[in-house]
């Protein structure tokens, strides 16, 4: 493959996220495979899996540089610095480096690539592998390559810019909310079957009813309190599921895992600052 022809997007990374991002740019056209390489530490495995989408994939990281132009660092925070080393000698000017490991601020980064100035962090979510991620750009640096960063990722799904000291708190709603969101669907499934339906049947219209109530709190343009209210009838079985969850301080419990989830992200964070210092 010719390297002027393939150059482009450079992905690394071979976890969830990376596999999450790699499918996501891929799906419905949004990045043609020849413009994507995709290179990982230790699993030959995903590289063949890449292969067979038609991308170029190479377990060299200068070989990723001179062809892409746009580095996504889709590693895990343990691994990122390791990989920013691996990464700085090969650096030019116009590379931009798109980081989406968790708790490591742009500074930190910038660092560990020998002062590339072009860093820009994002927080997308697995939902990135159907075009459906919930994506945060954090600002500084150049506007333009914060806006490239934009475009790029907008193909996952919709980006959202906000401050670096609120990244904490993305990582915490978004980046793992679609744990949340899982374990509810869990539960509610478990309930269905314990109170009789067969599990296919729970599992349906669980998965149906969570896709309708997203789609109607996305698209009416309605406030979720409202869409609650107009469904919660007086002396209802609504009203009395809810009083059970409200009971139980279903919001206090969310808030608090929300908390702690934000609370892990700042001490990873400092692990990571306090080993590279």
């Amino acid at each position: 493959m010719d390297g002027e022809a393939a150059r482009g997007i450079g992905l690394i990374g071979a976890g969830a996220m990376a596999q999450a991002l790699l499918h996501g740019l891929l799906a419905g056209g949004a990045v043609p495979p020849q413009r994507l390489a995709v290179t990982n530490r230790g699993d030959p495995g995903r590289l063949g899996q890449a292969a067979r989408l038609g991308v170029y994939t190479t377990g060299d990281k200068a070989d990723i540089c001179r062809r892409s132009d746009v580095i996504l660092l889709a590693v895990k925070p343990k691994d990122a610095f390791e990989a920013c080393r691996q990464l700085r000698p090969h650096l030019e000017e116009r590379h931009l480096v798109v980081s989406v490991a968790a708790a490591l601020r742009r500074s930190q980064l910038q660092a560990e690539l020998g002062g590339h100035p072009r860093v820009v962090r994002a927080m997308p979510n697995t939902g990135s592998v159907i075009g459906a991620s919930a994506t945060a750009i954090a600002r500084g640096g150049d506007p333009d390559d914060a806006r490239a960063a934009m475009g790029l990722l907008s193909a996952l799904g919709p980006v959202e810019m906000v401050e670096e000291e609120q990244f904490d708190a993305v990582t915490a709603l978004s980046g793992s909310g679609p744990a949340y969101i899982y374990l509810l669907i869990e539960a509610m499934i478990a309930a269905g079957v314990a109170e009789g339906l067969p599990e296919d049947v729970a599992r349906a219209l669980t998965l149906q009813t969570a896709l309708g109530a997203a789609r109607m709190a996305a698209e009416s343009g309605r406030q979720p309190e409202e869409l609650r209210r107009q469904i919660t009838s007086p002396g209802g079985t609504t009203l009395a599921a809810l009083q059970v969850l409200e009971g139980h301080k279903m919001r206090q419990t969310v808030g608090l895992a929300v908390r702690r989830a934000k609370e892990r992200a700042a001490e990873i964070g400092r692990t990571l600052d306090a080993a590279q210092g």
